[in-house]
């Protein structure tokens, strides 16, 4: 029998946002390089920066995604430290999105240790509020967007959590709802569908996949959205449940109530996606 998983936590989860990996190699083919400047161009110092402010915060970009799209949409710049994204009130007004509370989201940037930095802000909404993941551990109550439906990951309910009360209590005879196996491994359930349709599966196992090919471990035919091979579900060296993008084309999303944004990021609300650039200096 596996060892209990640890991702018994409330806390958000940590999430590595699709844009982190690729980081290193935009930063290197940026740097200058030598030997590539003309006669003209002034040879630039290891030491010296391109400007930017430094007393006050940095230019954001906001983009409001197209249908269908992760770069063409309408592009805002933020100069104020806080902006609000709602379907009836804020900055950015949504109002055919029916998902989408009135007060949605606030983005709001903040200077820590000397640092500006931007923090994604669930306003109470009623749907939530997503960020696209490549990676992200994944805890107790862990909800999800992958293709068109929502999905919580839950893990098992072990008997030493329950109180000593409980424990010494004698109960009449129910007859189990689960198998002996499905009560001791986490589950991933659909929601937002009534109980008696919501499909539901067991995660044995240390790793599976999940996608539209009959061939993985939890198969998803129905669902235009999924690509054939869409993520992997699996545990860390320390125990830790975790799920990870497999470069599928409409991503995994993973439910935030405050994320920080240091990175390009992007984020779904109801229907609606936006990419957030936390400066212009990319």
């Amino acid at each position: 029998m596996n060892k209990p998983a640890v991702n018994d936590t409330n806390d958000e989860p940590c999430i590595q946002t699709v844009a982190e990996p690729l980081q290193q190699y935009l930063q290197e083919k940026a740097s200058p390089k030598p030997g590539r400047n003309n006669a003209t161009s002034e040879v630039p110092s290891p030491n010296v920066r391109a400007f930017r402010p430094t007393n006050r915060q940095p230019l954001a970009m906001l983009t409001i995604l197209d249908d269908g799209s992760r770069e063409d949409g309408e592009t805002i710049r933020i100069r104020d430290s806080r902006f609000t994204i709602g379907r009836e009130k804020g900055d950015v007004k949504i109002p055919f999105d029916g998902d989408i509370s009135s007060q949605h989201v606030e983005l709001r940037c903040q200077k820590q240790k000397g640092r500006f930095r931007w923090y994604l802000i669930d306003r109470k909404s009623t749907n939530g509020t997503f960020v696209r993941a490549f990676r992200a551990s994944l805890s107790r109550e862990t909800e999800l967007i992958i293709g068109s439906r929502r999905y919580l990951f839950q893990l098992p309910v072990l008997g030493s959590e329950a109180t000593e009360t409980e424990a010494l209590q004698t109960n009449a005879y129910r007859a189990p709802t689960r198998t002996l196996f499905e009560q001791f491994v986490p589950r991933l359930t659909e929601t937002g569908v009534a109980e008696q349709h919501a499909r539901s599966f067991s995660i044995g196992g240390r790793e599976m996949n999940l996608g539209g090919d009959p061939r993985c471990d939890i198969t998803i035919q129905d669902d235009p959205f999924i690509s054939p091979k869409h993520a992997r579900m699996y545990q860390d060296e320390s125990d830790r449940w975790m799920i990870e993008d497999l470069k599928s084309l409409n991503g995994v999303w993973i439910r935030v109530n405050k994320f920080a944004i240091d990175k390009q990021t992007e984020f779904q609300l109801g229907q609606q996606r936006f990419r957030f650039q936390p400066n212009t200096n990319h």
